[in-house]
C-alpha cells in the first residue's frame, strides 16, 4: 500500500509537470498584465553571442517566470502566503497598513531630488515674464503609514528643507491632507477629498477666499489602482468620484499632444489600464484649458505629476486660462514654443516620491 502511494505521488508530480509544460506550449504568450500594468517578457531571440555571454539565458527565465500559466493565481497565491503564513511584513516592496496598500520609497536621493530642484529653478531664472513662482510637495502615502507601522520611509523634513532650494513660494499642503484623502489601493488622492488642498492652493496664488463653486458628485464602483494588482491580493474595488461644476462642463480643455479638444472628465477611461484616466485623460505632456466662466485674466501654469489630474478640474474656477505641463513627457526646451509665461502664476506641484526620481523631468 505504501509503495502504491509512493508511484501515485510519482505519477500526480509527473502529469502536473507535464500539463504545466504542455500548457507553456499550447497557450499563446501573453503582451501584457493587466493586473502589473506591465508588458510581459516575450521568448528571446537564439543568438551565439547571447547564449555566449548568458545574456540568452536571462532573458529566457525571465519569459518563462512572466508566461508561466496560471500565473496570476499563483501570484495571489504566493502573496497570501507570504502575508498570512509567513507573516512577511512586504511583498516585491509592497506593504498592507491601516487598510491601504502602500509601496516602500526610501531612503531619500538627494541626487535625485536636486535634479528635480535644478529643473524648476531653470524654468524659473527662464522665464522671468512670470507673474510669480509658487511650489508644493505631495505627500505620498507612506508620509502617513510607513513609520507609523514600523516600515522605513524617505526623510521627509529632510527633503522639505533641500526644497528650500527652489527659487519660488512654498505652499504647505501636508496640514490639508491624511490618509483618507487617498484611494486604499493606489498611490493618488480621492478628488473629492481634495477641495480644501485646492482652497489652500488658490488662496495662496490668488488671495480669492470666496466660498467654491457647487459641485455635483458622480460615482463609479469597482476602481482598482495600481497595487492593487501588483499585491496580488483580493482586495474590494473601491468607489471613483468625479466633481462636476458649471465650470468644469462649461471648460474647453486641448491636449496638445493629441491635437484635438478632450472633455475635463471622461467616464470611457474608466475602463482603462488605469482608471485614473478618467480626469483629463491621465498622461498628457501638454493641456490648455479655458474657462469662458471666468472674466478676471488669469493665468495658471501647472507643472505636475499624475496627482495634478484631479486637482486641475479643481482649481478652474480661479483662472481664465491654465495649462499643464507634465516635464515627463515634454522636454522643457520647448516650453518656449508652446507655453506664453507672460504675466501668469507658474506652480510646480509635486508628490514627494517624484524627487526621489527626478532623472525623469526632461
Amino acid at each position: 500500500m505504501e509503495k502504491l502511494k509512493k508511484y501515485l505521488v510519482v505519477a500526480a508530480m509527473a502529469l502536473t509537470l507535464v500539463g504545466i509544460f504542455a500548457a507553456h506550449i499550447l497557450l499563446p504568450d501573453g503582451e501584457f498584465s493587466s493586473a502589473e500594468r506591465r508588458k510581459l517578457a516575450q521568448l528571446p531571440e537564439l543568438t551565439m553571442e547571447d547564449v555566449f555571454s548568458g545574456d540568452y539565458f536571462d532573458d529566457l527565465e525571465e519569459y518563462l517566470l512572466d508566461q508561466f500559466p496560471l500565473r496570476d493565481g499563483f501570484r495571489r497565491l504566493k502573496a497570501n502566503f507570504q502575508y498570512k503564513v509567513l507573516g512577511l511584513q512586504d511583498n516585491n516592496d509592497l506593504y498592507y497598513a491601516d487598510g491601504h496598500l502602500s509601496k516602500l520609497d526610501y531612503p531619500l536621493k538627494p541626487t535625485q531630488a536636486q535634479l528635480a530642484i535644478d529643473k524648476f529653478n531653470a524654468i524659473i531664472a527662464g522665464h522671468p515674464q512670470m507673474n510669480k513662482a509658487y511650489y508644493s510637495l505631495i505627500p505620498d502615502k507612506n508620509y502617513f503609514l510607513a513609520e507609523a507601522n514600523g516600515y522605513p520611509a524617505m526623510d521627509y523634513a529632510a527633503l522639505l528643507q533641500q526644497a528650500e532650494g527652489i527659487h519660488a513660494e512654498y505652499i504647505d499642503i501636508f496640514p490639508c491632507l491624511t490618509i483618507d484623502d487617498y484611494y486604499a489601493t493606489d498611490s493618488h488622492w480621492r478628488q473629492e477629498k481634495i477641495g480644501k488642498v485646492a482652497q489652500k492652493l488658490a488662496h495662496a496664488m490668488t488671495g480669492i477666499i470666496d466660498d467654491v463653486s457647487d459641485y455635483t458628485a458622480e460615482s463609479r464602483d469597482g476602481f482598482r489602482g495600481v497595487y492593487h494588482g501588483q499585491s496580488a491580493l483580493s482586495l474590494p474595488g473601491e468607489t471613483m468620484t468625479i466633481l462636476r461644476s458649471d465650470v468644469t462642463d462649461a471648460a474647453k480643455v486641448f491636449s496638445v499632444e493629441q491635437n484635438k479638444e478632450i472633455g475635463v472628465y471622461n467616464w470611457d477611461d474608466f475602463n482603462n489600464l488605469d482608471p485614473y484616466d478618467v480626469y483629463l485623460s491621465g498622461a498628457e505632456a501638454l493641456l490648455t484649458i479655458e474657462n469662458p466662466l471666468q472674466s478676471n485674466g488669469r493665468h495658471l501654469i501647472l507643472f505636475r505629476d499624475s496627482f495634478g489630474s484631479s486637482i486641475t478640474p479643481l482649481l478652474m474656477e480661479y483662472y481664465s486660462r491654465i495649462t499643464v505641463v507634465d516635464i515627463r513627457y515634454m522636454a522643457s526646451s520647448l516650453l518656449d514654443e508652446y507655453v506664453d509665461f507672460t504675466d501668469a502664476d507658474v506652480l510646480f506641484l509635486y508628490c514627494t516620491s517624484m524627487f526621489n526620481a527626478g532623472a525623469t523631468l526632461k
